[in-house]
């Protein structure tokens, strides 16, 4: 015996889906660029946040860095992300491969590096 099953989605549904994707697309897209030319938001951060992690990239520009960090309690799951750089000078002494002590503030939904230094042994 065959079964050939047909499906076909009324485009109603999927004016819907596509209206439900559209508006849940700004929420879903923190940037891995600088934007608005690099510019840091003139807001006060939201909240500031202390963690350490080991540096995987650095920016050509040094305006950015992306560290393997560990959990944010309350905040965040250990995870590799890209941070924006608040002053270039910070990693004027970074290096690929470092263990790091950091602090990034969230500014709009920007997380800067705030200061960075070797980690202490754990």
């Amino acid at each position: 015996m065959r079964v050939i099953f047909s499906h076909r989605t009324s485009p109603a549904v999927l004016m819907t889906i596509a209206a439900l994707l559209l508006a849940a697309a700004p929420a879903c897209s923190r940037s891995q660029e600088p934007t608005g030319g690099g510019a840091i938001p003139t807001a006060a951060p939201s909240a500031t946040y202390t963690t350490r992690g080991k540096v995987r990239a650095i920016g050509e520009k040094k305006d950015n860095i992306t560290i393997a960090h560990e959990e944010i309690p309350g905040y965040m799951k250990a995870m590799t992300m890209m941070f924006e750089v608040a002053k270039p000078d910070l990693l004027r002494d970074v290096k690929i491969g470092d263990e790091v002590s950091f602090t990034f503030s969230d500014r709009d939904g920007r997380l800067f590096v705030e200061s960075i230094a070797p980690a202490p042994p754990k």
